[in-house]
Protein backbone atom coordinates (compact mmCIF):
# COMPACT_ATOMS: atom_id res chain seq x y z
CA UNK A 1 0.00 0.00 0.00
CA UNK A 2 0.92 3.78 -0.86
CA UNK A 3 1.40 6.14 2.02
CA UNK A 4 -0.87 8.56 1.92
CA UNK A 5 -0.37 12.18 1.00
CA UNK A 6 -2.71 13.83 3.07
CA UNK A 7 -2.22 13.94 6.53
CA UNK A 8 -5.47 13.34 7.98
CA UNK A 9 -5.38 9.84 6.28
CA UNK A 10 -2.58 9.00 8.11
CA UNK A 11 -4.00 7.75 11.18
CA UNK A 12 -6.72 5.53 8.97
CA UNK A 13 -3.49 3.82 6.59
CA UNK A 14 -2.02 3.11 10.11
CA UNK A 15 -5.09 1.26 11.27
CA UNK A 16 -6.08 -0.70 8.01
CA UNK A 17 -1.80 -0.92 7.67
CA UNK A 18 -2.11 -2.88 11.26
CA UNK A 19 -5.51 -4.57 10.46
CA UNK A 20 -4.20 -6.34 7.76
CA UNK A 21 -0.96 -7.78 9.14
CA UNK A 22 -3.35 -8.81 12.22
CA UNK A 23 -5.73 -10.54 9.76
CA UNK A 24 -3.08 -12.36 8.20
CA UNK A 25 -1.09 -13.56 11.21
CA UNK A 26 -4.53 -14.95 12.70
CA UNK A 27 -4.85 -16.42 9.26
CA UNK A 28 -1.02 -18.08 9.05
CA UNK A 29 -1.70 -19.59 12.48
CA UNK A 30 -4.81 -20.94 11.55
CA UNK A 31 -3.73 -22.72 9.04
CA UNK A 32 0.00 -24.13 10.84
CA UNK A 33 -2.67 -25.21 13.47
CA UNK A 34 -5.00 -26.81 11.40
CA UNK A 35 -2.08 -28.82 9.12
CA UNK A 36 -0.64 -29.95 12.64
CA UNK A 37 -3.57 -31.42 13.90
CA UNK A 38 -2.75 -34.04 11.42
CA UNK A 39 -3.70 -33.45 8.07
CA UNK A 40 -0.36 -32.34 6.82
CA UNK A 41 -1.16 -34.04 3.57
CA UNK A 42 -3.99 -31.21 2.69
CA UNK A 43 -3.34 -27.92 0.76
CA UNK A 44 -5.16 -25.17 2.40
CA UNK A 45 -6.45 -22.02 1.25
CA UNK A 46 -7.32 -18.77 3.23
CA UNK A 47 -9.15 -15.58 2.02
CA UNK A 48 -10.25 -12.18 3.63
CA UNK A 49 -11.84 -9.32 2.80
CA UNK A 50 -11.00 -6.26 4.36
CA UNK A 51 -12.00 -2.73 2.90
CA UNK A 52 -10.78 -2.45 -0.76
CA UNK A 53 -8.09 -5.33 0.51
CA UNK A 54 -8.35 -8.93 -0.45
CA UNK A 55 -6.20 -11.07 1.13
CA UNK A 56 -5.37 -15.03 -0.72
CA UNK A 57 -2.93 -17.23 0.68
CA UNK A 58 -2.15 -21.46 -0.29
CA UNK A 59 -0.64 -23.68 1.54
CA UNK A 60 0.73 -26.80 -0.11
CA UNK A 61 3.30 -29.80 1.42
CA UNK A 62 5.05 -31.84 -0.62
CA UNK A 63 2.78 -34.58 0.56
CA UNK A 64 0.11 -33.15 -1.97
CA UNK A 65 1.65 -33.15 -4.95
CA UNK A 66 3.52 -36.58 -5.17
CA UNK A 67 4.52 -39.67 -3.83
CA UNK A 68 8.24 -39.51 -3.17
CA UNK A 69 10.30 -37.10 -2.32
CA UNK A 70 12.23 -36.78 -5.84
CA UNK A 71 8.89 -36.18 -7.71
CA UNK A 72 7.47 -33.74 -4.76
CA UNK A 73 10.93 -32.32 -5.15
CA UNK A 74 10.01 -31.22 -9.53
CA UNK A 75 6.66 -30.72 -8.78
CA UNK A 76 6.84 -28.30 -6.28
CA UNK A 77 9.63 -26.45 -8.31
CA UNK A 78 6.81 -26.06 -11.39
CA UNK A 79 4.15 -25.15 -9.00
CA UNK A 80 6.71 -22.48 -7.45
CA UNK A 81 7.03 -20.57 -10.72
CA UNK A 82 3.31 -21.22 -11.90
CA UNK A 83 1.70 -19.42 -8.70
CA UNK A 84 3.50 -16.25 -9.14
CA UNK A 85 0.45 -15.33 -11.27
CA UNK A 86 -2.67 -15.34 -8.85
CA UNK A 87 -5.15 -16.59 -11.09
CA UNK A 88 -3.57 -20.00 -11.47
CA UNK A 89 -4.25 -20.68 -8.07
CA UNK A 90 -7.69 -18.08 -7.68
CA UNK A 91 -10.10 -16.60 -9.65
CA UNK A 92 -12.20 -13.50 -9.16
CA UNK A 93 -15.08 -11.74 -10.52
CA UNK A 94 -14.02 -9.06 -13.33
CA UNK A 95 -16.42 -6.37 -12.22
CA UNK A 96 -14.40 -6.42 -8.90
CA UNK A 97 -11.33 -4.99 -10.74
CA UNK A 98 -8.90 -6.52 -8.51
CA UNK A 99 -5.65 -5.50 -8.97
CA UNK A 100 -2.28 -7.44 -7.62
CA UNK A 101 -0.56 -5.01 -4.76
CA UNK A 102 1.85 -7.55 -3.14
CA UNK A 103 2.03 -11.10 -3.88
CA UNK A 104 4.97 -13.56 -2.60
CA UNK A 105 5.75 -17.40 -3.56
CA UNK A 106 7.92 -19.50 -1.00
CA UNK A 107 9.17 -22.60 -2.01
CA UNK A 108 10.07 -24.53 1.47
CA UNK A 109 12.42 -27.56 1.69
CA UNK A 110 11.96 -28.80 5.16
CA UNK A 111 14.17 -29.82 7.81
CA UNK A 112 13.45 -31.62 11.07
CA UNK A 113 10.67 -29.53 12.49
CA UNK A 114 8.75 -28.57 9.36
CA UNK A 115 8.32 -30.24 6.00
CA UNK A 116 8.55 -29.42 1.91
CA UNK A 117 5.92 -27.14 0.09
CA UNK A 118 4.93 -23.65 -0.87
CA UNK A 119 3.47 -20.89 1.21
CA UNK A 120 2.13 -18.35 -1.11
CA UNK A 121 0.10 -15.08 -0.31
CA UNK A 122 -1.40 -12.28 -2.55
CA UNK A 123 -2.68 -8.81 -1.57
CA UNK A 124 -4.98 -7.11 -4.01
CA UNK A 125 -6.71 -4.51 -4.10
CA UNK A 126 -10.69 -4.19 -5.55
CA UNK A 127 -12.05 -0.96 -7.29
CA UNK A 128 -15.09 -2.91 -6.12
CA UNK A 129 -14.84 -4.67 -3.35
CA UNK A 130 -18.57 -5.56 -2.80
CA UNK A 131 -18.16 -7.56 -6.16
CA UNK A 132 -16.08 -10.12 -4.49
CA UNK A 133 -18.49 -12.19 -3.01
CA UNK A 134 -16.87 -15.58 -3.78
CA UNK A 135 -13.34 -16.78 -5.09
CA UNK A 136 -12.94 -19.31 -7.66
CA UNK A 137 -10.55 -22.06 -6.52
CA UNK A 138 -8.03 -22.90 -9.75
CA UNK A 139 -5.82 -24.70 -8.00
CA UNK A 140 -7.63 -28.13 -8.68
CA UNK A 141 -6.36 -27.48 -12.38
CA UNK A 142 -2.48 -27.81 -11.34
CA UNK A 143 -2.52 -30.64 -8.32
CA UNK A 144 -4.38 -33.69 -8.52
CA UNK A 145 -6.62 -33.64 -5.46
CA UNK A 146 -10.33 -33.73 -4.95
CA UNK A 147 -10.53 -31.16 -2.24
CA UNK A 148 -8.83 -27.97 -0.44
CA UNK A 149 -8.81 -27.10 3.63
CA UNK A 150 -10.31 -23.32 3.21
CA UNK A 151 -10.27 -20.72 6.04
CA UNK A 152 -11.85 -17.50 5.23
CA UNK A 153 -12.03 -14.45 7.65
CA UNK A 154 -14.52 -14.28 9.26
CA UNK A 155 -16.47 -16.74 8.08
CA UNK A 156 -14.43 -19.70 9.39
CA UNK A 157 -13.77 -23.42 7.89
CA UNK A 158 -14.61 -25.68 5.25
CA UNK A 159 -13.84 -28.01 2.51
CA UNK A 160 -13.69 -26.86 -1.14
CA UNK A 161 -14.39 -29.65 -3.61
CA UNK A 162 -13.27 -29.93 -7.00
CA UNK A 163 -16.66 -30.73 -8.27
CA UNK A 164 -17.60 -27.49 -6.64
CA UNK A 165 -14.10 -24.75 -7.02
CA UNK A 166 -16.10 -21.62 -5.04
CA UNK A 167 -15.30 -20.22 -1.75
CA UNK A 168 -17.91 -18.41 -0.37
CA UNK A 169 -16.77 -15.39 1.44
Amino acid sequence: MREPTDPKHEARYRYMKRLIISVTVCLFCTSVGWAQSGASERVTVTAARIGANLLLTAEIPAAAVAATASAANTRLQTLTVALRDVSRAFVLPEAAGCEVNEADVIRHFGNADTGAGISAGWELVCANPNEVQTVGITLFSLLDIESVDALTFPGGQRVIFANNPVLAL
